[in-house]
Parts: structure tokens; sequence; C-alpha cells
């Protein structure tokens, strides 16, 4: 199976909505791209191995496959698919994630291979992980002790509550404690029982002692006194004829009525022994007739019940004991009931007292009206309502009679309500405590699964090493030096020395050139077919370690392309009975080296005849990043593939043959862009100027200045300064300047920022008008060899707006 084409990528870093343009084929076999930095290179080889970009992924990635023997495609959009256990991947992540390196007993120690690294990661991970759960144990038993004993505290302190309240009742003593209020548990008070719960009153009931009954005053029936019946008596006149005098005097009237009563029959006066005439006699009777006898007789009985009433009233508040006799939960209302009774008593009292004065006046002045006053009328006096009083008071008789079992009820009560107050705070500990139990346990179990996991990684069958002597000769002719070498230690480990000597720092171009042996090692191993695998490799020479491009071009083309050793190392006619390493399915080589590049490009070019008609084909591509305009105001630089041909066209080989060096490469970028906006000046062209202009001319202009000033070599912004100084052209001389103090100082193209150089169309003109002026011969002869119009390159440049200008502005 082979890659045929990334047809899409929604949205990922500098890929945004993309897809390749409609004239570009896809790739062969043997693929060697090259790409600048920031052109999208290393992320399109993430994005190969889906497990480094699963936000690609999922944002949307669309790649064209086919099969071995299978003339029809299919289209990969998921990063699960089958077809990625055929991929391996070499890149900056493969690296990172190739080596576990650490330093113990003295000895730079390495583990090659990401199982193995991973192991050791693990491992490592693992043994830290276990310190930590370790010197977590005593944390977590400490916590757990004091959570553990909250709830218990809890009870505990509802126990010292309950005893400290109750301690006078059996059962609530000093055997109260803990486990007593755990048993009650079930039987707190709910919330809705205790927000009406009186616990004073209900204290004062647990802690009341017994008090005897009392007797209930049995209070005689009195006739209530009405004062509408005393008004009527009041405004009754005899129907006797008044002897004057007597009415005159009341007074004596009164002794005259009570002595005609001693004379009745009798002749001669009692006391002063005169005669009494039967004419004296019948006037007093007529005086004193039967009317006024019955008034005078009914005034006598309503004075006697208001006396019996007064008299009734009197005694009433004393028949009734001191409250101090009843149970605590009684004494304020009765007290209130019979403040209330005397008061009401005292009241009645100081009004019949009036009455009895209106009876009197109307006995001694019996054939006068006296009218009693109107707002009195309608009053009516009797004893008072002592209901209330007696109920109280059979209430404690009653208590008295259960005093037992209000007390334990009390109590019981009492208990239930501090138990339901702290019930909730005490499931909430037990559940803490709960949880705190749980976390010892599961800490214990993560050591137990910790420790096991060690085991099984100390006894895990490791993924095989490279032997040792096959990674040093392949790490000299690599390196191009001996002075690092390895040694096999226990567990598919290595002991690296440098001069004999622990190496205890390995370099980012050693540690690429040990990642890239066993990443080329690995791909024998497991069972796998290299016919069956698809390479990527993504700068295996970075910026840093230049100086093994050759081993590293070289190892790869044998490896990957046309093997020239057997699988042991020997030359391939050893005996050892192992294959050839077969070359792979399918090769992407990705770089930005040119040296790299070139040595590539130059052996895919004389490929020899025997892979050829195995069928194998390449091509050279290279990734470009083009300016387009998105929308109004806004431009972006877009990936975009450039064919340098394949085995089957000769014309891209004839110009491939021209570019030999990266310094011609470089001339030749910038002036086919330059001409490019010269022979159709889009706003596209002049966007691909802008991108090149900081980088890709620095570039060339150090290449071409370093000859010209040799002295100065190492210090661009001189040898810029020097090359102006030269020139006599003025509007040249002020582009360049401009180009030196604004671009030139950048060392990498900036993927990230909007395109908004409408100048680079002129500072371009202006570079090549430089390296005319200095060196005449040189810029015709580049411009020969890369069939160049040097007209194009160095005329006169327009001084008028840019189209860019006008379509950002």
């Amino acid at each position: 199976m082979r890659i045929e084409n990334v047809r899409s990528i929604k949205s990922f870093r500098i890929f945004q909505n993309w897809s390749p343009s409609s004239d570009f084929t896809g790739f062969s076999d043997i693929n060697l791209i090259y790409a600048n930095n920031g052109t999208g290179k290393s992320t399109l080889a993430s994005l190969l191995s889906p497990a480094q970009s699963p936000d690609a992924w999922e944002a949307g990635v669309s790649v064209e496959v086919s099969g071995t023997g299978i003339t029809e495609t299919r289209t990969v959009v998921s990063s699960e698919d089958a077809f990625w256990d055929r991929m391996a991947v070499f890149n900056k992540d493969y690296v990172a994630d190739c080596f576990d390196f650490s330093v113990g007993e003295a000895k730079a120690l390495l583990a090659i291979g990401q199982a193995n690294a991973n192991r050791e990661k693990e491992l490592r991970a693992a043994r830290t992980r276990l310190d930590d759960l370790s010197r977590l144990t005593d944390s977590l038993t400490k916590e757990a002790k004091r959570k553990q004993a909250l709830p218990n505290a809890i009870l505990k302190s509802i126990g010292t509550l309950v005893t400290s309240t109750l301690g006078g009742v059996d059962g609530y003593g000093r055997g109260y404690d803990a486990r007593n209020v755990l048993k009650r548990l079930p039987f707190a008070m709910p919330l809705e029982e205790r927000s009406d719960f009186r616990t004073e009153e209900e204290i004062a009931k647990a802690q009341s002692t017994f008090l005897e009954e009392v007797d209930i005053p049995l209070i005689s029936a009195i006739e209530p006194l009405s004062c509408s019946t005393l008004s009527d008596l009041l405004d009754r006149i005899p129907t006797a004829r008044v002897i004057d005098t007597l009415a005159a005097h009341p007074e004596r009237a009164a002794w005259v009525q009570q002595g005609l009563d001693l004379h009745n029959h009798e002749h001669v006066c009692l006391f002063c022994t005169g005669d009494l005439s039967r004419e004296r006699l019948e006037a007093l009777n007529r005086h004193f007739d039967s009317s006024s006898r019955e008034l005078q007789n009914d005034l006598r009985l309503l004075r006697k019940q208001l006396e019996a009433l007064v008299a009734s009233l009197g005694k009433l508040h004393a028949l009734f004991p001191e409250s101090g006799l009843l149970y605590p939960e009684f004494r304020t209302e009765y007290d209130l009931l019979r403040s209330s009774l005397k008061i009401q008593i005292q009241k009645d009292l100081s009004e019949l007292e009036k009455l009895r004065e209106f009876l009197e006046r109307k006995q001694q002045h019996l054939h006068d009206a006296a009218p009693l006053p109107e707002s009195w009328r309608t009053k009516s006096f009797s004893i008072p309502d002592v209901r209330p009083l007696k109920k109280l008071l059979a209430a404690h008789n009653d208590r008295s009679t259960r005093f037992e079992a209000v007390r334990k009820s009390a109590c019981q009560n009492l208990e239930a309500f501090w138990i339901g107050e702290q019930q909730e705070t005490y499931m909430a500990a037990l559940h803490d405590a709960d949880a705190a139990a749980t976390a010892v346990e599961d800490n214990a179990k993560a050591i137990k699964g910790t420790r096991r996991v060690i085991t099984e990684l100390e006894n895990a069958e490791l993924d095989p090493a490279p032997p040792a002597e096959w990674l040093n000769q392949r790490l000299q002719t690599l390196l191009g030096r001996s002075d690092l070498r390895v040694e096999p230690v226990k567990g598919n480990r290595y002991a690296i020395y440098r001069h004999g000597e622990p190496a205890l720092h390995l370099s980012e171009g050693e540690c690429t050139a040990l990642a890239l042996l066993y990443f080329v090692r690995s791909l024998n191993t497991g069972g796998r077919s290299r016919r069956d695998q698809i390479i990527v490799i993504d700068d295996p020479v970075s910026s840093l370690d230049e100086n093994f491009t050759v081993g590293a071009s070289s190892l790869l083309w044998s490896e990957l392309v046309q093997p020239s050793v057997c699988s042991c190392g020997a030359p391939l006619d050893c005996s050892c009975g192992q294959k050839p390493t077969r070359d792979c399915g399918q090769v992407f080589l990705m770089t930005h080296n040119f040296e790299l590049f070139r040595i590539w490009s130059n052996q895919l070019d004389r490929l020899q005849s025997s892979v050829m008609k195995q069928g194998r084909r390449f091509r050279i591509l290279e990734l470009q990043a083009q300016g387009r305009r998105v929308e109004v105001g806004v431009a972006r630089r877009v990936p975009v593939w450039r064919d340098w041909g394949s085995d089957q066209n000769k014309e891209h080989k004839a110009l491939r043959t021209r570019l030999r060096s990266e310094y011609h490469y470089l001339f030749w970028r910038a002036a086919s862009t330059l001409i490019s906006c010269q022979g159709e000046p889009t706003i596209e062209h002049e966007m691909d100027a802008a991108i090149i202009l900081p980088n890709i001319c620095r570039r060339m202009l150090e290449g071409f200045l370093s000859f010209k000033f040799p002295a100065l070599m190492g210090d661009f912004r001189l040898q810029m300064q020097a090359a102006i100084d030269q020139v006599d052209e003025g509007l040249t001389r002020q582009r360049m300047v401009t180009y030196l103090h604004q671009y030139s100082h950048q060392e990498r193209v900036e993927t990230t920022r909007g395109v908004n150089r409408p100048e680079a169309v002129s500072v371009l003109h202006a570079v090549f008008e430089l390296m005319r002026n200095h060196d005449a011969k040189h810029f015709m002869d580049m411009c020969t060899a890369l069939e160049l119009d040097p007209v194009l390159l160095a005329s006169r440049a327009s001084n008028s707006g840019s189209g860019l200008e006008a379509a950002i502005a």
C-alpha cells in the first residue's frame, strides 16, 4: 500500500481549508521533498503519524491511498484506520520519544527505542509513584484516624450534654455514653419537629422534683347580682301617707318604725309612759304601710345578696394556692390567671361597695326615688370564672400522678432533639471517615498495583536493541568520528563513553544519529516486511548536525532505497544466511537541508537500472509557502507543491542538474519569482516576492558577499554596508538600505505574520542590481547557467505603487 495524495486538510497550523492544486498528480514510490522552514513540511510529517496530530484529524484530514495490486484508490479520513499501522515516521517527536537518558553509578545509561525508552520512563515514573504513595500512607492514615474519631466525638459530645442536663434521672447518669447515643440515632427528631420544640420547657419537666397534689377549691354557687334589679328598687316609691316630719328625718322614721312594732296592741308608751292615742297609731300605720314594708324587705334581701357576694369574693383569691406549689411548667400561666383574678375581685368589690351606698341611701330615704346612673344599669356581678385556674390545678395534680412517665418522656424528647441537631454533622463526619478509610485502602491497592507494574516492567520482553558493535560501526560512519562508543548493559540498555570516559551529555546531533540508527534497524523487527511499510523521514539532518549530512544520506539510501549491506552489517555476499535489507514500500524524505536534498537528487537521477526494473519510481518535490489573498485586506501563506520532476521527466532532470548547490537554488528561486512578477504582475506573485525577500534573499546575498568581501565573512550587516557603500545609483542604494534596516535581520520566515510588503518587487530588483554592479561576469554566468533573462532581473524597477499595496490597503 502507499499514499497517493493528501487531498484536504481542514484546519491544522499553516494548512487552513487546504487542498493541493488541480495539476498536482500525487506521490510516487520514492519522494524527495525539499522545503524551507515555515512551509508546512514538519506539519505534514506529523499528519502522516495521526498519533502525533489528533487535533488535526479531529478537525478533518483526507488522504488518498492505494493497495498493492489494486488499481482503485480509497480515501482515509480517520486516525483509527488500519492503514496507519504501516506507517513509520521519523521526526523530532520520534527522537524525543526514542531515548531515556539517565546517570547512575558514574555511568551514562541510555535506552534506545521508543518501547525501551518508554519502559525506562514508565519504570522511573512507577518508582517515583511508589515513593509518593509510600510517603502518602502516613498522612492518609493519620487523616483517617482523625476523621474516624470525629463521629464518635460527636456522639460523645451529645452524651455529655445529656448527662450534664439529665444526670439526675435514672438511665441518664454516668453510664450514659456514646453507645447509648448511637442506639438512639434512629429515633432522632426530624427538622420539622425541632422547629417547634420547646427546649426549656422540656428541660424543666426533666429536671423537676415530685410535688404533692393540691386541693382544688370548691366554690359555692352565689346568685348573680343584677344592677337592673337594683335600679328598679331604687326607683320604687311606697304608696303610704307620709308624715312630713318622719320623711324629713329618715333616721327618726327608722326609730319610730321600730318602736311601732314594739307598741303593737299597747296604749302606753314603753319609753315615756305617755298615752298612745288611736289616731296617732293609725297615722303611723299609714306612714309605714305594706308597700313601704315590701320595699324595705326587698332592699334588705338585695343587700343581703350583695353582702354574700362581697363575702365570697373576699375569700375567693385566698382559696387558690401559691404557684410555688405547682410544677414549673404551670407556674407562669397560673400566676397570670391568679393575678387577673385578684384584679377582677378588687374591681368588683369596689363597684359593689358603691352599690351598697346606693342601697343604704334608698333605705334611709325610702319615699324618695334614687335613680341608678345609666352606665350602671346593664352591669351584673357574680363569682368570676375560675375554671382556667382549676384546670391548671387539675393538670398539676395529673402531672403528680404521672410524674415519672412525664419526666421520662421529657428526657427522651430532649435526647431525640439533641441527637437530631447533630445528626447531619454526624452523618457527614461518618461519610468523611468512610472516604478517608477508602483513601487508605485505595492507596494500599495503588502501592500493590504499582509494585506489580514495576515487576512486570522489569520482567517484560523488551524491544530488541541493536547490537553494540553494529551501533558503533554505523555511528562512526554517520558522525565521521570514533570518539563516541556504546557498550551493552543489563536490560537492553547501553553505557555511553566519550574518549573512554562516561559521556554524561549527548548533543542534539548525537541523539539524532542514535535515533536514526535505531529507526532503520527497527524496520526489520516485529516480523514486518519493508515492502508493506511506508517510511517518512523528516529532517534527519538539523541545523545543528550538518556535519554528518553525508553519513545520514548514505545510511538512508542504503537502508531504504538500494541496500548495499547485509542485515548483519557485513557485505552483501556474507554467509550469515540473512537476507539483504530490502527497500521499503514507499519513502518520503523531507528536508530543509539543501546538501541532503542535492545528494539524494543526484542519486535518484543515477538510480540503478536494477531498481528501476522493479517498478520503483521517484518524484522530487518542493513544498513552498506562497502568498494567497483569502479576503480583502487579509493575505496568508499557503503551502503549494512545486514539481521538480520524476524519473520519467527528462526536462526537469536538465533543470535539476543546474541546481547542484544551494546558492544556485537560491539564485534561481529569487530570480524566477521576480520574473513571474514581471511577466504576470498578479497580487499573488507580488505576495510570493514578499515571502522570499527576508530569508531567501539574505541566504543568497550571504553566499555572494562572502566571496566579494571574505574579510567580513560572518558579519552580514558589515558585508551589506560595504556593498551598499560602493553603489553609486541612488535609487538602488536607497532600496538596499531599506532592505538592510527592515528585513535582513530576520533569520527565518514568519509563517504566522500577514504579508504586507508591497515594496518587495522593487527590493528584489535592487538585490540583483547590486550583484550585477559588483560582479557583472558572475551575474551573467549565473543567468546563462540557469537560463534566466538578465534584463528582467536587473532592469530599473518601476517606482509606481504596487498592486499588492492597493490590494491590502
